[in-house]
């Protein structure tokens, strides 16, 4: 018989940890793996295995259980990989591509993928971003993830599994972290708590897409509850649809906090 389990690989991170909330309130069999004991966030979790995405033992042991792969983990963030093109290859993408070597013994296997909307497509100016625009990444970050999704093209076409690629903008909510020099609110908001000086590279005036955690872990279960047997990769932006200027961003947190932030605009010196 066939599994009907779903895999969280990454269930210890922002977004995994978010939807293996969800799936824990419900009647869906799932399991999830984290990458370390300490990224566990709730010990209420059955199933839970602590293993590298790539863990040959257990993926074997797991797989013929499920039908839907939720690949959710990521390592490094743009800043992170920044100047460090084999540290981003070895840290993510590898690891990616041993899991597809493994999947490929599986038929009838889901891959759902959370690559990236921002990063991937570069600079778009006066249009919003669709999925059949050429790829344009600025960062080794964003370079990774547009490999990463053509390993999975080719592989969904050698094996006939279907896979689901995932292009989500600009995450913010509960239980986000800072990092330094990824996710735009949760950083306004470290500084404004800490009262230090926020850098604004330009005028402010840059336009980002910003998801909710909650609609996207909503999209998510609208794929594990609307799964079809339909062959080949589907990809989709997922967001709110609607932009916001940088500004206009921290007008509404000061709106919403009471507090003030302290900006300090920075410009690229375009004479030499």
């Amino acid at each position: 018989m066939k599994g009907q389990g779903i895999l969280l690989l990454g269930a210890g991170g922002f977004v995994g940890s978010s939807l293996a909330t969800r799936l824990n309130k419900s009647d869906k069999e799932f399991y999830c793996i984290y990458r370390s004991a300490s990224s566990l966030k709730t010990n209420t979790l059955e199933n839970v295995h602590v293993a590298s995405l790539d863990n040959t033992t257990v993926l074997r042991d797991l797989l013929p259980r499920c039908r839907l792969v939720f690949h959710l983990a990521s390592d490094t963030t743009p800043g992170i990989s920044a100047l460090q093109p084999a540290f981003e290859a070895t840290t993510n993408l590898l690891p990616s591509l041993r899991l597809l070597e493994i999947l490929q013994d599986y038929k009838d296997i889901t891959l759902v993928y959370v690559s990236t909307g921002g990063a991937i497509y570069g600079e778009v100016s006066g249009e919003r971003a669709t999925e059949d625009m050429n790829l344009s990444p600025v960062s080794y970050y964003g370079a990774g993830k547009a490999a990463c999704e053509k390993f999975i093209q080719a592989y969904a076409k050698q094996t006939g599994n279907r896979a689901i690629i995932l292009r989500p903008s600009n995450f913010y909510g509960p239980g986000q972290l800072y990092r330094p020099g990824f996710g735009i609110i949760p950083t306004i908001l470290h500084h404004m708590l800490s009262q230090k000086e926020l850098e604004i590279w330009g005028e402010g005036e840059t336009v980002r897409d910003y998801l909710y955690i909650d609609d996207f872990v909503d999209c998510c279960i609208k794929i594990i509850e609307n799964n079809t047997d339909s062959l080949g990769t589907s990809i989709y932006n997922v967001g709110s649809g609607m932009g916001t200027p940088l500004n206009e961003l921290c007008d509404m947190l000061e709106v919403i906090s009471g507090e003030k932030i302290k900006k300090k605009f920075q410009f690229y010196n375009t004479s030499k």
